[in-house]
């Protein structure tokens, strides 16, 4: 038969409940101490917060420090976030996008098999969404924020949001000033589609190149400006110094219409026959793509593209098109990296401000046969 606690002995005190477990009770004065989520403090300061002896205090804290109840960083204890279920949040850049939507399905299965809760947000690619998002997710407090948007004039609003609510960020893709940072190295993405484009203008045209288009998307900013850059010294590795005149900067809004119709105005005004075209994106490559296939170009043009989505792997596949390949940012592998990273984060394991994530040049012969024999999904870089 089951004892049973008396009905009075609620009103019981400390001193004559005869039931309490004192050291339970200190434990749990403890804890409760750390009154807020990534709240930390000191040997010092918990002495004083719960009226404890020195001795009594540090050997609670060296206990759930080594059962990982808590985290220690020097001299600062921090409750670990880990031993509850998490809640991280995530705004992705749009539905409509490719690589965003296999982030997404990428992170949505390591959440999953992690026990970590994920409630996601649209940011639509559009800036004001963006924050206005951040702000929901920070108002329902999530322990991590995980944000995937265009625009680097709104990124420090956004880091503002989550630091005020003390929720860490991770920026994918395009980095955000002022967080931690899960993707590519942008700069050797572009570097190694330069050294694709480089390879081609060598083979077919032996090294005479009429025109460089870079299709440029100011707003995402300067560090994802850098394949661009990487591009640019990537085909002179192969190529030799382009006269500055030969090498364009075309603003492509980062999207696909805005590249077709740049692309289309500038081969509507120019004599070049020997065209390298580097996107920033998959989407704008293919817009220039479609801009230069109306034209009546041919073989006269190259194009690559960054991110590896599916339509531009069956894009450059198709043999007449004039897209030669893109770098792969290997959307299936964001999931385990954004969640092993995160979790690093959170019991304060971490201490580098970025991890890359690996990326690969996806050419054209291959991705070729790949689609011959029926593989559309799942691309990787070649070896």
């Amino acid at each position: 038969m089951k004892s049973k606690v008396p009905k009075n002995e609620h009103k019981a005190t400390r001193a004559t409940d005869r039931y309490l477990v004192p050291i339970v009770a200190k434990t749990i004065d403890l804890l409760d101490c750390f009154g807020t989520d990534g709240q930390a403090l000191n040997l010092k300061e918990v002495i004083q917060k719960t009226g404890l002896p020195h001795t009594t205090v540090f050997r609670i804290l060296h206990t759930l420090v080594s059962r990982e109840y808590l985290t220690q960083t020097g001299h600062l204890y921090r409750i670990n976030k880990s031993r509850r279920r998490l809640r991280f949040g995530f705004a992705n850049l749009s539905t409509r996008i490719g690589i965003a939507v296999e982030i997404q399905r990428s992170l949505e299965k390591a959440t999953a098999a992690a026990g970590i809760d994920l409630v996601v947000w649209d940011n639509d690619r559009d800036a004001d969404k963006a924050i206005k998002n951040a702000e929901e997710m920070s108002a329902q407090n999530v322990d991590l924020a995980i944000e995937f948007q265009l625009f680097e004039q709104v990124a420090p609003v956004i880091a503002d949001v989550f630091a005020r609510a003390g929720i860490p960020v991770i920026s994918i893709v395009n980095p955000h000033h002022g967080s931690l940072y899960v993707g590519v190295d942008n700069y050797r993405a572009g570097f190694s589609a330069g050294v694709a484009l480089g390879e081609y203008a060598a083979k077919h045209w032996r090294d005479k190149i009429d025109a460089l288009l870079l299709l440029e998307s100011p707003p995402a900013g300067r560090t994802v400006q850098s394949r661009l850059v990487g591009v640019l010294r990537g085909v002179e590795s192969k190529c030799g110094p382009l006269p500055e005149k030969s090498v364009r900067h075309i603003d492509s809004g980062g999207n696909r219409e805005t590249s077709k119709i740049a692309v289309r105005r500038f081969l509507s005004r120019s004599t070049a026959k020997r065209l390298l075209i580097a996107g920033i994106n998959d989407e704008t490559a293919i817009g220039a793509s479609e801009a230069t296939i109306e034209s009546g170009l041919g073989k006269g043009v190259a194009i690559v593209g960054h991110g590896g989505s599916p339509e531009m792997c069956e894009v450059t596949a198709d043999p007449s098109s004039p897209c030669i390949g893109t770098v792969s940012f290997h959307p299936e592998l964001y999931g385990s990296e954004l969640v092993s990273f995160a979790q690093r984060v959170l019991s304060g394991k971490s201490s580098v401000p970025a991890h890359y994530i690996t990326h690969g040049f996806l050419g054209k012969d291959w991705l070729s046969s790949r689609a011959k024999a029926g593989q559309s999904r799942g691309f990787k870089p070649l070896s």
